[in-house]
């Protein structure tokens, strides 16, 4: 049985291919909730628009995934560990929609309470990460997090964006997400829409990962998506070991973790000299 649902939206003239996702992790609903607001009255002028709802039983059970990240999955070989489980499968049922895809838009929310809006994307993509409406700019997620649909889609050389839409419990995520899709749609020639470019995005780069060696893994404290720290840090506790990290460093996603080797945060710098090339 099919863990995805698939809707086709055909331009009356030709145009790019565009694949947008919903539901990667089923607990994060802004996009689940634009996909049926948007879908039901989306005209589209050029090209074909694949709406793909990615994990529907994690989405009905309102769990981040079922076995394991779904957002871990996506390569042309699957690792064994990855090809057995339901998340692994579930990969394989998208991967030929993500082949054939011109560019891609990834929607998300973050389980962190104060979280911004932000952009994912590969480096070559930032100027063009300028279409949607949010402050910051990430990039380098692949060499540290592999697997996911950015990734997939960036390892072909084509574009890819993860859009993040702000904290999970609020329900301003589903309107952030309907403007994000549009704006993505607008700048694919899919839609007519105007759109403004925003050149004062600040543009960061993620320098570390770290994952959780001796035990659970248990943060001191709630942690801002972006916050950065005035001191080193007290961030959290890796089974008995008291994990730090330095002045000035900004942290993104933050977690509590049960099993062993899970990603617990990550450390990211801001690229002021890119900056300055791109505006």
């Amino acid at each position: 049985m099919s863990n995805i649902k698939v809707i086709e939206k055909f331009g009356r003239t030709p145009g790019k291919n565009i694949v947008i996702i919903a539901g990667v992790h089923g607990n994060e609903p802004c996009g689940i909730k634009a996909f049926d607001k948007i879908i039901p009255k989306l005209e589209i002028d050029a090209g074909k628009v694949v709406f793909i709802y990615a994990n529907l039983e994690a989405i009905k059970q309102n769990k981040r995934f079922i076995e394991i990240n779904l957002n871990r999955c996506f390569f042309k070989k699957q690792p064994f560990g990855i090809k057995q489980t339901f998340e692994g499968r579930t990969a394989r049922e998208i991967i030929p929609y993500l082949d054939k895809a011109d560019s891609m838009l990834d929607i998300h929310a973050s389980a962190s309470k104060k979280s911004l809006p932000f952009v994912i994307c590969d480096k070559s993509q930032i100027s063009n990460a300028q279409i949607f409406n949010s402050e910051i700019v990430v990039y380098n997620f692949d060499e540290f997090e592999p697997g996911s649909t950015e990734h997939y889609v960036n390892s072909q050389k084509k574009q890819g964006f993860g859009f993040e839409c702000g904290c999970i419990e609020n329900s301003e995520t589903i309107e952030v997400a309907e403007e994000a899709i549009l704006n993505f749609l607008a700048f694919n020639g899919c839609i007519r829409k105007k759109l403004k470019n925003n050149i004062h995005q600040k543009i960061l780069k993620i320098t570390f990962l770290y994952k959780n060696k001796f035990g659970s893994f248990k943060k001191s404290r709630e942690f801002a998506d972006f916050e950065i720290l005035n001191e080193k840090t007290l961030i959290g506790i890796d089974g008995s070991r008291e994990v730090y990290v330095n002045k000035e460093d900004i942290v993104l996603f933050v977690r509590d973790r049960e099993r062993i080797n899970e990603e617990c945060f990550l450390i990211a710098k801001e690229e002021k000299e890119l900056i300055k090339r791109l505006v």
